[in-house]
C-alpha cells in the first residue's frame, strides 16, 4: 500500500507554452495523466456508481471515463423511465462532486430509440433534464465510432462508410 501511496503523493504539474514553463502547481488530488496505472485507478475509485445504477435499475457501461447508460419501456411508461433516469443522473452527479469528480454538462448526450410509428404518436417529450440543464433528445449520437440514430436504421453508418471509402480512394 504504501507504493500506491508515494505514487499519488508530493506530485507537482507544470506547463509548457510556446517554450515556456510555468512554475510547478502541487497536485492534491487524482493520478497522473497518460500512466499505465491511472485507467485502472481510476476505474476503483469511481466502482461505487455502479451501486447508483442498480439502484435505479438503470443498465450502464463505462469505457474510460465515458458512461452510458440506457432503460427500456414501453411508450405509456416513457415518462417513468425519464424520470428515472433522470433521479440517477441527479444521484451521479451528486456522489461526483462528493468525490471530487465533475460530469461534463456540454459532454452530456440523450437519445430516445423509438419506431417511426412511435415517433409520430406526439407523446414524445423533446428533452430531458440534467441538473440544471434541459438536454435535447438528439436524432445521431457516436458511440465509439459507430453512429447510432434514433430509430436504430444504420441509414447514417453506412452514408458515413461509403463517404470514407469513396475519400479513401
Amino acid at each position: 500500500m504504501s507504493w500506491i501511496r508515494s505514487y499519488l503523493s508530493d506530485r507537482d504539474q507544470t506547463v509548457v507554452v510556446n517554450g515556456l514553463k510555468s512554475e510547478p502547481f502541487r497536485l492534491l488530488y487524482g493520478v497522473p495523466q497518460g500512466s499505465v496505472l491511472g485507467p485502472i485507478l481510476f476505474v476503483l475509485y469511481t466502482k461505487p456508481l455502479d451501486d447508483i445504477f442498480d439502484r435505479h435499475s438503470v443498465c450502464h457501461h463505462s469505457f474510460a471515463d465515458d458512461t452510458q447508460m440506457r432503460n427500456s419501456s414501453s411508450l405509456d411508461q416513457l415518462d417513468t423511465t425519464i424520470s428515472a433516469m433522470q433521479e440517477c443522473v441527479s444521484d451521479v452527479k451528486s456522489w461526483m462532486t462528493l468525490n471530487r469528480l465533475q460530469l461534463n454538462d456540454g459532454k452530456t448526450e440523450a437519445m430516445l430509440v423509438m419506431s417511426k410509428r412511435a415517433s409520430t404518436s406526439g407523446l414524445i417529450p423533446q428533452s430531458m433534464r440534467i441538473g440544471d440543464t434541459d438536454v435535447d433528445f438528439s436524432d445521431l449520437v457516436k458511440n465509439l465510432g459507430v453512429t447510432l440514430d434514433s430509430s436504430l436504421s444504420m441509414h447514417q453508418q453506412v452514408t458515413n462508410t461509403c463517404t470514407a471509402a469513396y475519400i479513401e480512394l
